[in-house]
């Protein structure tokens, strides 16, 4: 599969809490001068656009929180190559910050939403109880200057946010988004179990029984969900079975860390420092050139399988970048 995606992670820090992504209690964050400049996550893109990579998103911990995210976007899009670059974000600056990101570049956005229930936003994000209704705002910002499209990623949890299927379809059409059920997967912490883990199988099965067939969405694909269009109804959703079938052999990205490092595969531990290389003395070019090409090869010999079945890895999902 040819590497055309790359994640970037700008930040570990976040404004929320989530407990399947930063656990509770103190968090050690990256010191900044460790986190990359904004120079150099542009010298590494460019080196990416030689190899194929054609679309950036943006990730965190939460992105927006890093000043002056709308230069990074505006020289990303400034790259030769670069045919889009998206975005990942918890949706709390979106309404402030979605018209200034749009003028500089940002063509997509995905905005995590677990649940509708302002009670149970609290509890699973740490945030107040009207955080909810703020994100809410940042979606239909984004809608109403033309961002498209508009996802939202909703993670799956056992009798947490099961039971609010016909919210999240009647969401899906009323403000023209998609929602991506997204299993929840094993990586850092203690939140992830057998007992919170539910196949997005059976939640496919679940709106096929209360709402109608489901109808294969043409998208543009560049990740693993699947869309469908709910017949009858103007809902879209998507499914990404993380855990639960396997799609190694269609991983087409790769992940950068927020402090440099290349990170080959969410699940393994394998990671290329690529911020070391960029801040020799004597760095050059075609040394990263050299290193990317060698995390090409290597990525071909990476099984997620077997991370998964070892209930993933070590690193928490907010030092990742998602």
């Amino acid at each position: 599969m040819r590497i055309t995606y790359l994640r970037v992670s700008v930040t570990d820090r976040c404004n929320f809490r989530c407990k399947y992504c930063m656990p509770e209690g103190n968090q050690e964050f990256i010191p900044h001068p460790e986190i990359l400049r904004y120079e150099e996550i542009t010298e590494i893109v460019r080196v990416f656009t030689t190899f194929g990579v054609k679309s950036i998103r943006l990730t965190g911990g939460e992105p927006l929180v890093r000043k002056g995210l709308e230069e990074l976007i505006f020289q990303l899009k400034s790259i030769e190559g670069i045919e889009e670059v998206t975005l990942t974000t918890n949706g709390y600056f979106l309404k402030e910050k979605a018209r200034t990101l749009k003028e500089n570049g940002l063509n997509r956005v995905n905005v995590s939403i677990d649940t509708l229930i302002p009670e149970k936003f609290s509890f699973i994000t740490g945030r107040e109880r009207d955080a909810l209704f703020r994100v809410i705002e940042g979606v239909e910002e984004a809608k109403s200057i033309g961002i498209e499209p508009v996802k939202i990623n909703t993670v799956l949890i056992r009798n947490f946010n099961d039971g609010e299927l016909e919210g999240f379809i009647r969401f899906s059409e009323r403000f023209g988004v998609e929602v991506r059920f997204i299993e929840l997967m094993p990586v850092g912490g203690k939140f992830f179990s057998s007992e919170n883990f539910i196949p997005a199988s059976e939640i496919k099965e679940k709106i096929v029984k209360q709402f109608g067939k489901l109808v294969p969405h043409k998208t543009k694909k560049m990740g693993p969900a699947k869309s469908f269009k709910i017949e009858g109804t103007k809902a879209v959703v998507g499914f990404i079975p993380s855990v639960s079938e396997h799609f190694c052999s269609e991983c087409n990205r790769l992940r950068l860390t927020s402090d440099g490092k290349l990170r080959l595969c969410l699940m393994s531990e394998k990671e290329i420092d690529i911020k070391g290389i960029l801040r020799s003395p004597s760095y050059k070019r075609e040394n990263l050139v050299s290193v990317v090409r060698g995390a090409l090869l290597l990525k071909r010999g990476i099984n997620g399988i077997e991370a998964l079945e070892g209930l993933g890895c070590s690193r928490k999902m907010f030092t990742i970048g998602g």
